[in-house]
């Protein structure tokens, strides 16, 4: 498996992890979210959506 890392936040990181799938893990709390997307521009417009009800919900 060829981790890379895609984007990173302050508070999150984005990895590509295999094929279509991406990991989306929270730095304060280790969780970490899979996502499935075409490509990592689409990975990140998703997690971008995730972060930001995150922050919503006072979870960031």
């Amino acid at each position: 498996m060829n981790r890379r890392t895609i984007h990173e936040w302050k508070n999150w990181i984005l990895e590509y992890i295999s094929d279509d799938k991406y990991e989306l893990t929270q730095k304060e709390n280790l969780s970490v979210q899979t996502i499935v997307a075409k490509d990592a521009m689409d990975a990140e417009i998703q997690c971008q959506q995730i972060i930001k009800n995150a922050k919503k919900e006072g979870d960031s």
